[in-house]
């Protein structure tokens, strides 16, 4: 199959024929030939880790919404990785106290146009006030935006923050 650019040429100037997966072309935040290590991927594969959209993975990472701030407390495996992933999660109020909040969560490849075929299940913990996301199946390599929706138990408020983490392969 060969795909044909047609239109106004993209930022940089170049342009670009691609024939499956294979660009003539590169640009910040595109896929590179080398890992997070600076070592050579296998053939084929491909790193987001200098895209700037992606989020340095560290336990406790806080994204903060217009109501509420979100805090991905652990992943497993760390940092998120192909295939089955768990995340547990705490949302807090402006006080910093537990949030009495339901949560949606809406994994997505923003490149690519897609989520996940395997839809995960949240759960909550009362005796920790955490949440749990299980399984968030990430099946394919590039950039994946984890969408958090907050929906308030005793008011109408709602609120929402993006992780995006960049998963090699």
């Amino acid at each position: 199959m060969l795909t044909v650019r047609v239109g106004r040429s993209p930022p940089n100037g170049c342009f670009a024929l691609l024939l499956l997966f294979a660009s003539a072309c590169s640009s910040k935040g595109a896929a590179s030939d080398t890992g997070a290590g600076g070592g050579d991927l296998a053939s084929g594969e491909v790193s987001c880790t200098t895209d700037p959209r992606v989020d340095n993975y560290v336990a406790g990472l806080v994204k903060k919404g217009k109501l509420f701030s979100f805090r991905l407390d652990d992943s497993a495996p760390a940092p998120p990785a192909k295939g089955a992933n768990t995340f547990v999660l705490q949302i807090a109020d402006a006080t910093g106290a537990p949030a009495d909040v339901a949560l949606s969560v809406d994994p997505q490849m923003p490149d690519h146009g897609h989520g996940t075929s395997i839809l995960p299940t949240v759960t909550f913990d009362a005796d920790s006030q955490s949440f749990t996301i299980a399984p968030l199946y990430l099946f394919m390599p590039g950039v994946w935006r984890i969408e958090l929706t907050a929906h308030s138990q005793t008011e109408t408020a709602v609120d929402s923050a993006d992780f995006f983490f960049c998963i090699e392969g």
